[in-house]
């Protein structure tokens, strides 16, 4: 009587291993699409983020002079000052990284203490119009317009 009941029990455990694997494929696929969602995630993010970035600054910084692009040793620095305190916040890129300074306006860069805001390999800046500047980065380009009627006395 025995042997009339392993097949039926063979055929059960074939069964049970088959959707066991299933269930091990679907978990493994789906954590595999759930980790690239995540990373397009983050991406996009960190662009959103970099972008947004210089129009909060020059939001909080619009008054007379205080946006100046000037260039340094490192290469184009954006500057939003603080007319107030005398402080300014120094925008720059340097090995790949795009970072923040803040110090004395006209004192000199000091990458090494300076906060990383992202990475970028490309850091342009340029006026278009009097009070408009336009911001490149790798994750994109931003446009921001000075409010405040000042006009624009950085070097180009």
């Amino acid at each position: 009587m025995k042997h009339r009941y392993l097949p039926v029990m063979l055929f059960t455990l074939a069964v049970e291993a088959l959707f066991l694997i299933a269930f091990l494929f679907l978990t493994i696929f789906g954590a595999g699409i759930y980790r690239e969602t995540v990373e397009v995630q983050a991406a996009n993010g960190q662009s959103r983020l970099l972008l947004s970035y210089f129009s909060t600054r020059a939001k909080n910084a619009d008054t007379k002079d205080a946006v100046t692009l000037y260039d340094d040793d490192i290469g184009q620095v954006l500057s939003f000052a603080d007319s107030v305190s005398g402080y300014a916040v120094r925008v720059y890129q340097k090995d790949g990284k795009l970072l923040e300074d803040y110090a004395l306006a006209g004192s000199p860069l000091a990458p090494g203490s300076a906060a990383v805001i992202g990475r970028t390999e490309v850091f342009k800046v340029k006026r278009d119009g009097k009070r408009t500047f336009v911001v490149s980065t790798d994750a994109g380009s931003v446009t921001f317009t000075l409010k405040s009627g000042a006009e624009y006395e950085g070097q180009a």
